[in-house]
């Protein structure tokens, strides 16, 4: 019979399909992840671990952590608002990841409060070669009357207010998903990371589309309807573990209105 499901993320569409069906036996449940199948929390499993072992459980996870990141960012491409690209850097040698995080927070809740609540945002940390903590972010919400006067105002550098700030506007590009996620995987397997996110983003992100258990006359249909038409730019088979052969197919749409009910 199979297994089907597909994601929707923002004008990308994969599509998996299992030659065996999942079965979940009586009193068995799916194991508990967070949104998306990605907590952010770089925990590691266990306060004992060295750095080493560490980054070698962590690599485990890595691949699929940064997959799901990268879901989560498509699904806000593509639209008719286009993200910025922001910056943030310590003039000092802040190395504090905690403390970098607590900045951040105040940084957005700022934004929010200038800027609206239709402001959002998803932002990666990463530390520069001397240690200091800074940010990678995406903004939705940020007039681009204020990215284009930002280097004689310097208004968003100065509700950073900790150093330097860098802002560019973007096309929409679904690079920029990949761009964020190189962050992102370096930052899931960092040790000065542990017990803390990967990763942060506001609750009012667009989330990847997720439906699974269909068949394939009715994951064909949706398909269609969705946009996936002519040749995916991936389609792949492999072996899987429980499900027998999958095939993975991955479709561009052209447009992005086309939501399931």
């Amino acid at each position: 019979m199979g297994y089907n499901k597909f994601i929707k993320s923002g004008n990308t569409l994969e599509i998996y399909s299992y030659e065996r069906s999942i079965e979940i036996r009586e009193g068995q449940r799916r194991g508990h992840k967070g949104r998306n199948g990605l907590s952010g929390v770089a925990s590691g499993g266990g306060n004992t671990l060295s750095p080493q072992e560490f980054e070698g459980k962590r690599k485990d996870n890595a691949s699929r952590a940064s997959m799901a990141f990268r879901r989560l960012i498509l699904s806000n491409l593509g639209g008719s608002e286009l993200p910025i690209l922001v910056t943030c850097t310590y003039k000092e040698n802040q190395t504090d990841i905690k403390q970098g995080y607590a900045d951040f927070t105040a940084f957005v809740q700022a934004l929010r409060y200038k800027f609206g609540p239709l402001f959002r945002y998803i932002a990666v940390p990463e530390f520069q070669r001397r240690g200091a903590v800074h940010f990678h972010a995406l903004f939705w919400g940020l007039p681009q009357a204020t990215v284009e006067t930002e280097r004689y105002t310097r208004l968003v550098a100065g509700m950073w207010g900790h150093g330097f700030v860098y802002v560019k506007m973007t096309d929409g590009n679904e690079k920029l998903s990949s761009y964020l996620a190189k962050y992102m995987a370096k930052s899931f397997i960092d040790y000065r990371l542990k017990n803390q996110k990967a990763y942060t983003c506001s609750r009012n992100l667009l989330r990847p589309q997720i439906v699974g258990g269909m068949n394939n006359f009715t994951l064909d249909v949706i398909a269609q309807e969705l946009g996936a038409t002519g040749e995916p730019t991936v389609d792949k088979t492999y072996d899987t573990h429980w499900l027998g052969k999958a095939r993975y197919r991955v479709y561009n749409l052209e447009e992005d209105d086309k939501n399931l009910s």
